[in-house]
């Protein structure tokens, strides 16, 4: 870094309420959503799923937060948060879950072959949940 401070990543919203897209996106940096979604996303950083938006997706990312509905196939390779007004339908494989009180989470959670490649740097518990998730998983 040669004594430079890192700049923090701007939030580039990619579809705002009232956009829709269909299609394959792929992007460096962050990105946030607040529209309407459907196709494959790929990315190593972080995807943000506004309150409101709506995505139908296939979905690789590094980090993932979602605060509005979700459904189809996400991995995310370091963390998913999922935010008190996000719902989640569908599979998803990711290393660590953080779920906000009143999130949704409905389907298949992976978290065994992220974790084990990342077993021997810490043996603390990976999945936080807040009381009042709601949540159907099938581990």
């Amino acid at each position: 870094m040669n004594g430079k401070k890192m700049q923090q990543a701007e939030t580039i919203t990619l579809l705002d309420k009232g956009c829709e897209f269909q299609g394959k996106l792929s992007f460096e940096g962050v990105v946030r959503i607040d529209g309407v979604f459907q196709g494959e996303i790929f990315s190593q950083d972080h995807l943000i799923i506004g309150e409101g938006a709506r995505v139908e997706a296939v979905i690789h990312v590094g980090r993932l937060e979602v605060g509005g509905h979700f459904k189809g196939k996400i991995v995310a390779r370091e963390l998913l948060i999922v935010h008190s007004t996000g719902k989640i339908e569908g599979e998803i494989q990711t290393k660590e879950i953080e779920a906000h009180h009143g999130a949704v989470v409905d389907g298949k959670l992976d978290m065994s072959n992220l974790r084990n490649a990342s077993m021997s740097a810490t043996s603390s518990s990976a999945v936080a949940a807040s009381p009042g998730v709601q949540a159907h998983l099938d581990v």
